[in-house]
């Protein structure tokens, strides 16, 4: 009897250990089981895939029937694929025939949305480059969109409108549309037609309006003196064709540019 209790008594002792230690084991298991979710939890998104030629039908669609923050989004895509990483894309974007991504841009001009607009205007900038893309643009069956959207923004005097007067100076090189852009002069369907100098939406008066509006010295780098400094350079190339530079002369536009050469400190360049 006292040989089994001097033995036994270790025996349960070490039972007992045993049996606290594997309790103790299976609670720090469940601990361990109880955090996994949120380690699941922690993983990111995978990464968006970059867009492709072949998302424009899609993009377009969005862009169209979409507002705010989704046609936004699908505009990006839009001048993602013609940035400089991707200048390869902007001619058949424009000319290969399978796209129209001039008008849903022009229709972004006319968003209240600051990121929709403004990613619409680099967009077109970046399209207008290419000289084959210039005729499309300013002569083709869009053209009447781009450029309209593109005055609007002027004449809303929006943050863009620098963006806007680039876009049509890169236009403005290929000289057979000189004519069809300064003479734009867009009136409310059903309305009669109007000739430039007699219409306040058209793009010469909107252009005058922009010069005659702007302070003397426009401070440099800032919205107002790169909208002057660029619609200048527009102004140079629409003034190439003589019945241009005959409208241009019964606006303010000389005497504001006049004016702007006098007050400038910086010396030409």
């Amino acid at each position: 009897m006292a040989l089994f209790l001097t033995l036994g008594t270790p025996s349960l002792f070490f039972l007992r250990v045993s049996f606290r230690r594997n309790k103790n084991k299976e609670a720090k298991e469940d601990k361990k089981d109880a955090k996994a979710p949120a380690k699941d939890d922690k993983k990111s998104a995978p990464p968006t895939k970059p867009p492709t030629l072949d998302d424009i039908p899609d993009l377009i669609e969005v862009m169209l029937n979409e507002k705010g923050e989704k046609s936004a989004a699908a505009t990006k895509k839009i001048y993602e694929l013609c940035d400089v990483g991707h200048k390869q894309n902007r001619v058949p974007m424009v000319c290969s025939g399978k796209y129209d991504v001039l008008t849903p841009l022009a229709k972004c001009l006319t968003q209240e949305s600051g990121d929709g607009r403004h990613l619409a205007c680099l967009a077109l900038n970046n399209l207008s480059i290419p000289t084959e893309n210039k005729r499309v643009m300013a002569l083709g069956p869009a053209s009447k969109a781009v450029i309209g959207g593109l005055c609007k923004v002027i004449a809303e005097d929006k943050q863009e409108s620098y963006l806007c007067c680039i876009c049509l100076m890169n236009l403005s090189f290929l000289e057979a549309s000189i004519t069809n852009i300064l003479q734009h002069s867009p009136v409310e369907d059903g309305k009669e037609a109007k000739a430039p100098l007699d219409n306040p939406d058209s793009l010469l008066r909107v252009l005058e309006k922009l010069l005659t509006n702007s302070p003397a010295v426009p401070k440099s780098g800032s919205g107002k003196s790169e909208g002057v400094r660029w619609a200048c350079g527009l102004i140079k190339n629409l003034a190439k064709s003589e019945e241009n530079a005959a409208l241009i002369g019964k606006t303010e536009i000389p005497k504001c540019v006049v004016e702007n050469i006098r007050a400038t400190t910086a010396p030409p360049s």
